[in-house]
């Protein structure tokens, strides 16, 4: 019996981070699309330069987290 606990609290535990991770890539993706989007030039000419950093930001931080869990993966890579 303590054998199944231990595997279904491995189970869950995996299951919450993966949610997790999930959620924080697709708000980071949807933000970064939100701001790139918002970033254009307005009437009198002037860029929004800190929507797009923040956009490329936040793209930078989804390809950071998803090279992190392929080398988290690949055991070749360790």
């Amino acid at each position: 019996m303590e054998l199944f606990m231990q595997e279904i609290t491995s189970f869950v535990t995996v299951l919450v981070v993966a949610i997790c991770v999930a959620c924080v890539i697709s708000t980071l993706y949807a933000t970064g699309l939100r701001l790139w989007a918002g970033s254009g030039v307005d009437g009198e000419g002037n860029a929004h330069l800190m929507a797009r950093l923040g956009s490329v930001v936040c793209f930078a931080a989804c390809i950071a987290i998803v090279l992190f869990a392929l080398w988290l993966m690949i055991p070749m890579f360790h």
